[in-house]
Parts: structure tokens; sequence; C-alpha cells
């Protein structure tokens, strides 16, 4: 079994840093929305800030509308993104048909807004969005029916490039959040 630098099991040290960012996600007021920050002091999360307060896209007409695809239960639901944010926050204005979580409430500390991309797609993000963070792949080891292509909703950045293309998701997640807990968006 892998150990981590302080010689406990790898799970050890990952669950202990689970809990670590969800309660800083339990204390913090977050909204979640494209960094506007300049690439120099890039988070290293692909534009998209985990804290940053203020969703300037929120009531801007002007900001690009993306047609996005979601699959659930082999039903398509056809929904419309906004340039800058995440899936998840374009999922969560649909909850009544995408029904994606998001237990932690898009702060990358749980797997339940885990996404399935065809390989094409999910290629094509790594090429323009860049690869997955640590963070994202930690909690991608806890997502249900993981898969080569899996994601997280809350760590892509919707833009023109992603319509046309269908986002999976699966029929179930583990939320080790707290069971049964659905947050509202902001």
């Amino acid at each position: 079994q892998e150990l981590n630098m302080n010689g406990l099991p790898r799970r050890v040290a990952l669950n202990s840093r689970v809990l670590q960012s969800m309660r800083r996600a339990q204390s913090t007021t977050i909204v979640y929305a494209s960094n506007p920050r300049s690439e120099n002091e890039s988070n290293g999360n692909n534009g998209l800030s985990k804290r940053w307060h203020g969703n300037h896209h929120h009531h801007d007409e002007n900001v690009t509308r993306v047609p996005v695809s979601f699959i659930k239960s082999g039903n398509i639901i056809n929904t419309e993104g906004r340039e800058g944010e995440s899936l998840l926050q374009t999922a969560h204005r649909y909850p009544d048909d995408v029904a994606l979580e998001g237990a932690c409430e898009g702060v990358c500390a749980c797997s339940t807004c885990h996404v399935i991309l065809s390989e094409e797609f999910y290629e094509d993000l790594l090429d323009k969005q860049g690869d997955l963070s640590e963070e994202e792949e930690d909690m991608l080891d806890m997502a249900y029916a993981l898969t080569s292509t899996s994601r997280l909703a809350c760590q892509i950045k919707v833009t023109p490039d992603i319509a046309g293309q269908e986002i999976r998701v699966p029929n179930a997640t583990r939320n080790f959040y707290v069971d049964g807990h659905v947050p509202k968006p902001h």
C-alpha cells in the first residue's frame, strides 16, 4: 500500500485532506464565477476560482450563451450555459431536469458533480483548459462509475468550444458530505 510523506496509507491522508476541504467549504461564503485575474496570477484552476465572490456574468445579457447537452438516464437535456461559468453552475439553473448534485457547492471537495465526457471532448478540454488539478484527481478517485474520461463539472469552464458536446451524468453519486444534502445554488 502506498504511503504518504507522514508514513500513513495514502487513503488516510486523502480522507484527511477531503475533510479539511469540506470544513473550509462549510465556513466560507462561496459564489462560483469566472476568475478575472490575469494568467500570471492564475490559481492553477483554468480560470475557475473556488472562492472568488461576485459573478459578474450572472445578470449580464451580453454574455455569450452556449448550448450544453446533458445526458441523464438516457434522456438528452438541452440547457444554455453562460460563457465563463462552470458546468455545475449551468446544471444548477436546471435543477429539475439535470439534477447534478454538487454537495460541496463547487469547491472541488466532493465527487457529486462527476460527469463523463467523450474521449474526443475530454482530450479537447485538456488541450484548451489544461490538466486536471491534483484536487480534482483526488476527488475523482471517490466518484461513482469512474471512467478514463471522468471530470468534475465544477472544474469545467463553459466556453463556446463545448457547444454540441454531450455531457453524461451518472445515475448515482457517492456523497460523503452529508448524506442526502442537496445544496441550493446561490
